[in-house]
């Protein structure tokens, strides 16, 4: 069985640092990623600057797929499937999907499209990060330049819908796991905590609303070590001076295990009593060949059955699981570690 792919959608208005934050993204990590970018005409992202990443793959033409004539999210059966499974089949050795979409799309149909039969077993949404524009907040308005979001609706053809920016900055924020405020060094601490109290009643509850300074932002809550034996509560900071805030992690290893549906569930009941941002790891269940992977972003539960990498750690005999956690307060880790071990321990052992 192969490993699906994660996917990472990057959305957010013209003008709302989607650009200059995947430049960072994706010349700060080691990762290899996979692009699909949906802007239009000459406003989209620069191709070749992207291609010049040393991230992308070697040949980069081929990890990066440009659609300039329409709207993602209208034209899910033409262009976004075939491009996927173009980036999947010349791509074998891909850490991650990056979605970029147009601030006209509709982020609620891409989003189902990921589980569409002819894709879902190949890949899987890790997270939404929506980018909004700082500046332009204070100014009243989520975009910076209304003029040119009216010319993309009027001049695009393949365009099904015609949402209100008010209705579609709802939608991206409704669906975001991470949401980035950028320009936020054009703004003062004031103006940030205002537009953070303005963001927060849009989003899901314990949505992360960070700072984002001419792109860069702290990408510990992106990306994370995969698991293995070291000392997880170590605080992950930037080695910049920009101030954004501490982000730490730790371990639970034991020897409790539940089933692929109880584990959702249970896990489910936990998270909506505390703020996390990621969990990752794995469960090992008896008599099941493969063990369960886990992929959780703040309240949203991703588990499947895959098989793991022969470097990693080794189960108890009779079952068992290893996660990672991250999150902004050390005292989360503790409550999560207190309920597994409350729960899951009768629930594996119910004598």
């Amino acid at each position: 069985m192969s490993s699906r792919i994660p996917v990472i959608v990057v959305s957010g208005f013209l003008g709302s640092g989607k650009t200059t934050f995947l430049k960072y993204l994706i010349e700060n990590t080691n990762k290899k990623f996979g692009l699909l970018i949906n802007e239009f005409g000459d406003i989209g992202i620069d191709g070749e600057l992207l291609k010049s990443c040393s991230s992308c793959n070697d040949d980069s033409s081929e990890s990066i797929i440009e659609l300039n004539n329409g709207c993602l999210c209208c034209t899910v059966q033409d262009d976004f499937i075939p491009s996927i499974q173009t980036l999947l089949k010349k791509n074998i050795d891909l850490d991650a999907i990056i979605i970029e979409t147009s601030g006209l799309a509709l982020p609620a149909p891409l989003l189902k499209a990921l589980s569409w039969p002819e894709i879902r077993t190949s890949i899987y949404l890790d997270f939404v990060i929506t980018t909004v524009n700082g500046e332009s907040m204070i100014n009243g308005s989520p975009i910076n330049d209304l003029c040119s979001i009216n010319t993309q609706y009027k001049d695009v053809k393949k365009i099904d819908h015609f949402s209100s920016i008010e209705e579609l900055f709802k939608e991206q924020l409704e669906v975001s796991d991470i949401v980035l405020i950028s320009r936020s060094d054009l703004i003062s601490e004031k103006e940030f905590n205002l537009i953070k109290e303005d963001v927060q009643r849009k989003v899901k509850p314990n949505v992360p609303i960070i700072k984002s300074f001419n792109g860069e932002a702290n990408l510990g809550f992106v990306f994370d070590s995969s698991i293995k034996r070291t000392n997880y509560t170590e605080v992950l900071t930037d080695e910049h001076d920009h101030s954004h805030a501490n982000i730490y992690s730790d371990f639970i290893k034991n020897d409790f295990f539940l089933e692929k549906n109880q584990f959702e569930y249970e896990m489910s009941n936990i998270l909506e009593k505390v703020n996390i941002l990621r969990i990752k790891g794995r469960v090992w269940i008896p008599q099941k060949d493969l063990p369960l992977q886990v992929q959780i972003v703040g309240r949203k539960i991703n588990t499947w059955y895959e098989k793991v990498d022969l470097k990693s750690l080794s189960p108890p005999e009779n079952g068992g699981m290893e996660l990672i956690m991250i999150g902004f307060e050390k005292e989360n880790f503790i409550f999560i570690k207190n309920k597994i071990k409350e729960k899951f321990k009768i629930l594996s052992d119910p004598k």
